[in-house]
């Protein structure tokens, strides 16, 4: 092969540079822009960054088509096993529980995957690191500054939304949960303080190191996410022990005893000065399990559905949808959509396959960089490769207690900080060869594929956010009764993304709205008319079930299509269906009741109203019910006639 060593940026052709920055800009997207959408948690959110990053991707892989003289491709050995996970999620996303959900995440996969590869890809030209971490820890600053402007002025406003009473003052920058934000700023700790030493960094990124740190420290101890904290420290550790050790075994002992006494003796100082930290790890010490609020409870629930599907899981997705019938510790009957560990929501939804590609990809990722760091000749590399594995620590520390990889922009900051680490230190340890000229035709076949999947993946995003768009404005129409204008936009939904249930829903709820409300002064044209829109609401709500078939709400709205054609049977059964699946649902449990006295079966009624009272799924209709059915049973019982 023929070393390309020193290929630079300052070497490209003007269309060639301007070819690299429209893909790299691209493949910012997520870890930039998608922070200033209230952390892209909603499809709307993550949807447009799915498909400017993937398009990203699909330019890098082209790359070979237009610039021959692209150098050739080169990988880790463990990005294989991820790539082995990415497929197995895409595989198994037709036979997940929900596989409108399962393809969301197949997507998210995806994304990451071709992300790391562009990053690895494009990250090796001479001195171009230091202007792509530039820019992601300025991203991360404004953001920190934006966090400092809401303390300065009290506000709970997150951009045009209220942030949640649940999180008080908590500094949270653009996002609305605290703990995400935080994780970002402990991703990027352990990079930052290596940069600010790095002599090779050059004035202005040390500069910009410094200056995030003076950014970030504060609002991170105001986010007062312990977990955050955990990873920050965690991070900083692991970084400050790969560098030690590369620079001696003496340095690694020394740092290996001192490291400890120093979060010790920071920790203590802590605990002492900083009011936060003494009313965070408080509640820790006098409520115990309670300080984690539902995390505890839903982990107690975890054995009994890891044990119905240990080998391939529920599938991607699946969790919020699959968890229902396992709810035994956790009282409020709210969907839940994470389970506050995602090692465990690992395990849930792609089962000790999926877990076990992700420890051979997590094993093989450090051994790997640890081996580089170790055997590099040049600082740079090496130093970047700490910063990035402390990042790797901090965040699976706090992925313990939270799930910031399932929030869109964190995981994409990780890929970008690895994926330039690995690329640098690839560029200037092994150079950048030339590729082969006997596989050329080879090459361009495997680059168009790439960018034709990359592509079609990336249409698959956008066409699935605009339907949600769609869905959105239909639920909008629909509520303000406006039911013209929320059939036409829950059809255009349809027409996006026909996978997705919920226009379905939305249909079925608005024709049976429109049933029950049609007057005509003919009455059979009355009869008529309510009958079609009742047999239309019917046909959309099992289209939704077919599609999701774990999503009670549709059951309920087949119940009252069901009363309203008279069949109180069918009602019943689909209302029973709800109930049962979602056992800590205190609406359908007393809809049940509530469908037996409408069908005169009073004392069955009473039957299931007692049953909620015992198993502490009751609410004011509940009880209501108990003491007038009582009542009633005492009356008969009183006035029947003696045997």
């Amino acid at each position: 092969m023929q070393s390309v060593d020193g290929w630079g940026a300052e070497r490209f052709s003007v269309s060639r540079r301007v070819y690299d920055g429209c893909a790299l800009f691209l493949l910012m997207w997520p870890a930039t822009a998608g922070m200033w959408l209230l952390g892209s948690t909603r499809a709307w959110g993550y949807a447009p960054g799915l498909a400017l990053s993937l398009l990203g991707a699909a330019l890098t892989f082209a790359r070979p088509l237009f610039f021959p003289e692209t150098p050739r491709w080169r990988v880790p050995f463990a990005f294989w096993p991820f790539a082995a996970l990415t497929v197995y999620v895409v595989a198994g996303a037709p036979w997940a529980a929900v596989p409108y959900a399962a393809r969301w995440e197949a997507l998210r996969w995806i994304c990451l995957l071709a992300a790391a590869w562009a990053w690895l890809q494009t990250s090796g030209a001479r001195r171009r690191w230091r202007w792509l971490l530039f820019i992601l820890l300025l991203a991360a600053t404004f953001d920190c500054l934006y966090a400092l402007v809401q303390k300065i002025d009290g506000s709970r406003l997150v951009l045009w939304a209220p942030r949640p009473r649940q999180y008080g003052m908590r500094a949270s920058g653009t996002y609305l949960c605290p703990n995400h934000f935080a994780n970002v700023l402990a991703m990027l700790f352990p990079l930052a303080v290596a940069l600010a030493f790095l002599r090779e960094a050059g004035f202005a990124l040390r500069l910009m190191a410094i200056y995030f740190l003076a950014a970030a420290a504060p609002t991170l101890y105001w986010s007062l996410s312990r977990s955050g904290w955990a990873g920050a420290l965690g991070g900083l550790c692991a970084t400050g022990l790969l560098l030690a050790a590369r620079k001696s075994r003496a340095w690694f002992c020394a740092a290996l005893v001192g490291l400890p006494l120093l979060l010790a003796a920071g920790s203590w100082t802590a605990w002492k000065t900083l009011p936060g930290v003494q009313v965070r790890v408080r509640q820790v010490l006098e409520l115990k399990e309670g300080a984690a609020g539902v995390r505890i409870p839903m982990w107690k629930d975890m054995p009994a559905m890891i044990r119905a599907r240990p080998v391939a899981g529920y599938g991607a997705g699946s969790f919020v949808w699959a968890y229902p019938p396992f709810q035994k510790h956790v009282d409020e009957h709210l969907n839940w959509d994470f389970l506050h560990n995602e090692y465990l929501q690992m395990q849930v939804e792609y089962g000790a396959i999926g877990s076990g590609l992700l420890l051979i990809g997590l094993l093989g990722l450090v051994v790997s960089v640890l081996r580089a760091i170790l055997r590099a000749r040049d600082p740079v590399g090496a130093t970047l490769l700490a910063g990035a594995l402390g990042g790797l620590a901090a965040a699976l520390i706090q992925a313990l207690f939270d799930f910031n990889f399932h929030i869109f922009p964190n995981p994409h900051i990780l890929v970008w900080m690895g994926g330039v680490a690995w690329g640098t230190w690839q560029a200037r340890e092994l150079g950048l060869e030339a590729a082969d000229a006997r596989g050329r035709w080879t090459r361009r076949a495997v680059a168009g594929a790439g960018a034709l999947a990359c592509g079609g993946c990336a249409w698959l995003a956008l066409a699935g956010g605009v339907a949600y768009v769609w869905n959105l404005k239909g639920d909008v129409a629909r509520a303000n009764l406006d039911w013209e204008a929320a059939a036409a936009h829950y059809a255009q939904a349809i027409r996006w993304d026909g996978r997705n249930w919920q226009p379905h829903l939305g249909l079925g709820m608005l024709d049976a709205a429109r049933a029950q409300w049609l007057r005509d002064p003919d009455p059979a044209a009355e009869r008529a008319g309510r009958e079609a829109l009742a047999a239309s609401a019917q046909a959309h709500l099992r289209r939704a079930g077919e599609l999701n078939p774990a999503d009670m709400a549709v059951a309920y709205n087949l119940a009252r299509v069901h009363n309203a054609r008279g069949d109180a049977e069918a009602a019943l059964a689909e209302l029973r269906r709800a109930a049962a699946y979602q056992r800590k649902h205190v609406f359908y449990r007393e809809q049940v009741g509530i469908q037996l006295r409408r069908m005169g079966r009073d004392a069955e009624a009473l039957e299931v109203f007692r049953q909620n009272v015992a198993d502490g799924v009751a609410g004011d209709v509940t009880h209501l019910n108990v003491r007038q059915l009582e009542s009633r049973q005492a009356r008969e019982a009183a006035v029947a006639p003696a045997p």
